[in-house]
């Protein structure tokens, strides 16, 4: 583990969190790690471990728990919670910690300075004008897609679910350079299984258009 450089330690950060409606519990984790054990979504990733970015809080790491991919996908299963021997709300702390992030983007753009995390909290709104993106507010993020999608089967990181979630969140980069954009085919599992009739396909066509149109490609 690398060295912790305390100037980089902001130790009124884990108040910030408690503050937030949600983050309260954050105070009462002793890091048994039950949380993590029970987490679908480490098996995913190994690094999407929220006994790992809740320890960061309380340490004061403020920038990377804000740069963490985990607190974008942490979901609503609450098996974390089932266990956790102090009724911490993991789900809850995340949201908080998100809200802190995104209120600090909305800082930065008020004061003229380019937001660090480049948010675009217009990107949704472009979707959603293509004929073909406008059911993207139908989706709640069960996870139906992702569970259901046979290009997972190929790499686990191939999420529907995540880019959805990304681009409801502003995360213009982060979608554009994800992989299953262009992956994504026709087989329409998803929405055989969606509960919500969220056309998959026809969303991942729609942000194929507007990266297209605003001249991204990968480098």
């Amino acid at each position: 583990m690398d060295a912790i450089d305390s100037k980089k330690i902001d130790s009124k950060f884990k108040f910030q969190i408690a503050r937030e409606e949600g983050g309260e519990g954050i105070l009462k984790c002793f890091a048994c790690g039950a949380c993590t054990a029970r987490c679908p979504e480490q098996k995913v990733k190994e690094d999407w471990n929220p006994r790992v970015i809740i320890r960061k809080a309380l340490f004061g790491l403020k920038d990377e728990v804000l740069s963490s991919e985990f607190i974008w996908i942490c979901s609503d299963h609450y098996r974390c919670l089932e266990k956790c021997p102090q009724e911490v709300n993991i789900k809850g702390i995340m949201n908080a910690v998100r809200n802190e992030r995104l209120f600090e983007e909305q800082m930065e753009d008020v004061s003229g300075i380019k937001a660090k995390k480049h948010l675009d909290l217009e990107f949704k709104y472009k979707i959603v004008d293509c004929e073909s993106g406008k059911d993207i507010y139908n989706c709640f993020s069960c996870g139906t897609c992702t569970a259901g999608c046979p290009e997972r089967d190929l790499d686990p990181k191939y999420s529907p679910r995540k880019v959805i979630k990304n681009v409801l969140l502003g995360m213009k980069g982060n979608v554009f350079s994800n992989d299953f954009v262009e992956i994504c085919s026709t087989h329409y599992r998803c929405i055989t299984q969606c509960p919500q009739d969220v056309e998959i396909p026809k969303l991942m066509s729609a942000i194929r258009k507007i990266a297209i149109k605003e001249g991204y490609t990968k480098r």
